[in-house]
């Protein structure tokens, strides 16, 4: 099943240089970059993306961290983009993600895990709406999906 997912590389993720490196590992995995921009995040912005953890303790120390410094917001598409992002990127906390994964090999602290993924289907869809206007979101084919993608019935 063709999925679509949204994919933050957060500010720590940009000042560290890891932009290229964590795009690329999308790309060679076969997932396709339907949407990309670098975005400083506003306060409304922030709040909104991270409302389900509004009554948290940690809330605010999201919230400033998300408006830190500038990210990049990427919209990925291919078969169960949601679940295979979610492998690639690792478990939340980078002490327990597993290596290989970015989280695993390129973080170690929580408050700065580099990246951020939809969780679920329903989750997907609204932030890829919150981060990209209509119209942002290109369809396009690309040659290598003969290769990287099983044909279709």
């Amino acid at each position: 099943m063709i999925e679509r997912t949204l994919v933050l590389v957060k500010p720590d993720g940009v000042q560290r240089l890891l932009v290229g490196r964590i795009i690329g590992r999308f790309e060679e995995r076969g997932l396709k970059i339907v949407g990309l921009r670098l975005v400083a995040v506003d306060r409304g912005l922030a709040e909104t993306h991270y409302a389900v953890h509004r009554e948290k303790p940690f809330f605010p120390g999201l919230v400033a961290f998300i408006t830190s410094g500038p990210l990049v917001a990427m919209a990925l598409e291919g078969p169960n983009a949601i679940g295979v992002v979610r492998s690639m990127v690792g478990a939340t906390r980078p002490h327990e993600a597993a290596p290989g994964s970015i989280r695993g090999d390129l973080a170690l602290e929580t408050a700065q895990n580099l990246v951020h993924a939809s969780d679920g289907a329903e989750t997907a869809a609204a932030e890829l709406a919150l981060w990209f206007a209509p119209g942002d979101l290109v369809d396009y084919g690309r040659d290598v999906d003969r290769w990287v993608l099983a044909p279709a019935d």
